[in-house]
């Protein structure tokens, strides 16, 4: 079996039925039959094109998808196409419906470390619209309830985890720093095993946590950030859906946690992977809960990201005035200072990545000069690539990608060439997947001898 990204529901549901789309559609037509709807028109390409959004099911297909699939009939219409047959994956409810309580946490970190049917290689998410707005409301909430009493513990009983310590979760902290920092460096494929075993260590050490009390809010919050960490390692190696339900997991346990900044920069991270992959609006309503939640209650630098992931949420849906707002705003919060409070996940937020943000909502506002002087200005301040090779490889794509976008091609060959050597050192397939586009986008231009080297180069 391919190892490739299932990319729609119906791929990965004929996956785990072991089915080829003729396959599949034949016993969708027994099914269509017996509901009353008649056969199918049969083709060799139908599921295909379904798949690939080139045609949709019409109702009476759905409705009998449904029925196959034990998905409720009104479902549907409710949900629409294809994200009805999400309801299909039943180890993702775990994740999306359990209550927002410690309970509720603790089943939904168990599920995530457990895995899921076909989740490895489903590159599709698992919630939007609705679904999506409803988990950051419910995590917005579930932060403004008071934690659940803890059960008294009897009379010379062992409190639920006696080897929870402050030097314990030092040290559990540097280890999750340390796998930040190779990140950085290295790209998710070679760290991603990592990061699960240290979730797996973590939940572990929370599924022995009964009590609300210091040391069970500082596990907890560790365990979200842990999870996130996993949600961006998955994400980055095109793995969606686990992605998601890492990141939900995120929120959970930060809202167990009481923990606020935690749980803010785990929705700026889901936006990230929503204007990438889903609907940008979406994207911008996750991080707007994240201001609202944590509104005089973080650190200028914590805003100051939250402004500035705002700005390209909005960039993706077109909105340039709003954009610009969030940028400017990005700037005058990350100009207070730092701040002792600043939590150490922030620690990549700096004067250069906020203008290189900047040049990459210039380029999706299609204004390619606005984004090479936002570049430019980049270089002049904090911008370290030396530390941050995958995000440099990316920066110096969409830096080619704007030269092309302005018929420079000898510049844009040049800036090309010197991000696929970089990349050659990287695991990670984001910034590959930027190189094969642009590759795409200078195919046309092979007449420029520029372009045919770099085409030759990177093949």
């Amino acid at each position: 079996m391919s190892d490739q990204p299932l990319l729609h529901p119906l791929a990965a549901l004929r996956a785990d039925l072991g089915l080829t789309g003729e396959q599949y559609l034949d016993r969708l037509d027994d099914v269509h039959f017996a509901l009353g709807y008649g056969r199918m028109a049969k083709s060799r390409q139908k599921v295909s094109r379904w798949e690939n959004g080139v045609n949709s099911p019409e109702m009476p297909a759905r409705y009998a998808m449904a029925r196959l699939h034990g998905i409720p009939h009104e479902a549907v219409a409710e949900l629409g196409w294809p994200d009805f047959l999400l309801l299909a994956f039943p180890d993702d409810r775990p994740v999306l419906d359990s209550p927002w309580t410690l309970a509720g946490t603790v089943a939904a970190v168990a599920a995530a470390a457990r895995g899921g049917s076909m989740q490895d290689r489903r590159g599709f998410l698992i919630a939007s619209g609705a679904t999506l707005t409803g988990l950051a409301t419910s995590w917005s909430l579930a932060l403004a309830e008071p934690a659940a009493a803890s059960p008294e513990v009897p009379a010379g009983a062992a409190p639920a985890n006696t080897r929870l310590t402050p030097e314990l979760l030092d040290t559990l902290e540097q280890r999750l720093d340390d796998l930040r920092r190779l990140d950085d460096v290295l790209g998710g494929a070679r760290l991603r095993q990592t990061a699960i075993a240290e979730y797996d260590l973590l939940e572990g050490l929370a599924t022995q946590t009964g009590q609300h009390g210091p040391l069970e809010h500082r596990l907890l919050s560790l365990l979200a950030e842990s999870a996130r960490m996993c949600g961006w390692l998955q994400f980055d190696a095109g793995h969606h859906a686990r992605a998601q339900r890492f990141y939900i997991t995120a929120l959970r346990a930060s809202a167990s946690a009481d923990d606020h900044q935690v749980g803010a920069n785990t929705l700026a991270f889901m936006a990230i992977q929503v204007y990438s992959e889903g609907n940008p609006q979406d994207a911008v309503n996750l991080v707007r809960t994240a201001q609202d939640a944590t509104r005089c209650r973080t650190t200028p630098r914590v805003r100051s990201m939250l402004h500035a992931r705002a700005a390209r949420a909005l960039s993706q849906t077109g909105d340039r005035t709003a954009c610009w707002r969030e940028l400017d705003a990005a700037r005058t919060e990350y100009a207070r200072g730092p701040h002792d409070d600043d939590p150490p996940w922030s620690y990549w937020l700096n004067a250069g990545e906020i203008e290189m943000l900047a040049g990459s909502s210039a380029l999706d506002l299609d204004d390619p000069r606005r984004a090479l002087t936002h570049f430019e200005q980049a270089r002049h301040v904090q911008y370290a690539a030396d530390g941050y090779a995958r995000d440099h490889v990316l920066y110096l794509t969409r830096t080619a990608r704007a030269h092309l976008q302005l018929g420079d091609l000898d510049a844009a060959c040049a800036v090309a060439t010197n991000a696929h050597a970089q990349n050659a050192t990287l695991t990670s397939s984001r910034p590959s997947d930027a190189l094969d586009d642009l590759r795409e986008a200078l195919a046309p231009h092979q007449d420029v001898q520029a372009v045919r080297d770099f085409l030759q180069l990177s093949a």
